[in-house]
């Protein structure tokens, strides 16, 4: 955990009052609830963690389980509308695997919880130029390699509207790799516009995949908080891809090598380490001096 993290769990307080219309006094609530969490937590533990106990608060004290449910339905339903045209276009590009894998790691963009901001005319120009983007780190060759011998694949989902570019990879992954078996992890439980059950539901995730709950609420995968049948899945499968940067943020410190990261890095607090851009895009494979921001501050 870091001290700068503090400002996008502020903004998400401000956030979730501008989208939800909250009076002052809620606003305030929220925003003074936030504050204690953050004075008081355990900086040895991950921002998806501490995350997960402020959203406790923000459901208790809002009494809704899932504030952004209605706006996670309207960019699965958007994104959706979109899967057609964006399929066909992954089918005939040159290159159908970096095709497919630039434009799901581009949808990562799609994040109530980060700093920068959105619309869907930013969504349609970012995924029409995914194509020619360049990933700021492009481990994709050795995660080809690994997909030739894997039987098994667990992918870790992150937010909604994205997921429907996550199901578009792993159907070029299954024309491809015809015997692989394929899981999606979504969270347990809501937490701002993260994936779940339901998200994977409305998507038909269950077309292309075994869809798994991680039975944990945080804002990202926490292995020690998820369920005894997440972990069976997550130790024995042969790879792992981690979408997101809060999922990069929970596993960072993993030592499992079969992980490969797939996100866009957006904080500095992520980018520099890497050598990248804000907003850059990677797919990097975990290794060991792999490091999140400097914890001492």
């Amino acid at each position: 955990m870091n001290k700068a993290c503090f400002e996008c769990d502020r903004a998400q307080m401000l956030k979730i009052s501008q989208f939800l219309n909250l009076d002052r006094q809620t606003q305030e609530k929220l925003l003074t609830m936030a504050e204690t969490i953050l004075k008081r937590c355990d900086m040895s533990k991950t921002n998806p963690e501490i995350m997960a106990g402020i959203w406790e608060e923000v459901i208790q004290i809002l009494e809704n389980k899932d504030p952004y449910e209605k706006i996670k339905q309207y960019y699965n339903e958007f994104m959706m509308a979109m899967s057609k045209t964006i399929r066909q276009e992954i089918l005939s590009a040159e290159d159908p695997f970096q095709s497919a894998l630039k434009i799901a790691i581009t949808g990562n963009l799609i994040d109530f919880a980060a700093k920068h901001t959105f619309d869907e005319n930013t969504i349609q120009k970012l995924l029409k130029d995914a194509e020619k983007t360049q990933l700021a780190v492009d481990d994709s060759d050795e995660l080809k390699k690994q997909l030739n011998t894997a039987h098994t694949m667990l992918y870790l989902g992150d937010n909604c509207g994205e997921i429907v570019l996550d199901k578009l990879f792993i159907e070029l992954l299954k024309i491809q790799y015809p015997a692989l078996k394929v899981y999606y992890g979504v969270r347990g439980k809501p937490i701002v516009n993260d994936v779940t059950l339901k998200d994977a539901t409305e998507v038909a995730m269950e077309e292309v995949a075994v869809v798994i709950s991680n039975g944990d609420g945080s804002l990202g995968t926490v292995l020690e908080r998820t369920s005894i049948e997440f972990r069976s899945v997550f130790n024995q499968a042969d790879l792992i891809l981690s979408k997101g940067q809060g999922n990069y943020e929970g596993l960072l410190g993993n030592s499992k090598e079969n992980i490969f990261f797939m996100f866009m890095a957006k904080c500095e607090l992520v980018a520099q380490p890497l050598g990248v851009p804000r907003l850059g895009i990677v797919c990097l494979k975990n290794r060991k001096q792999l490091k999140w921001g400097d914890q001492s501050h």
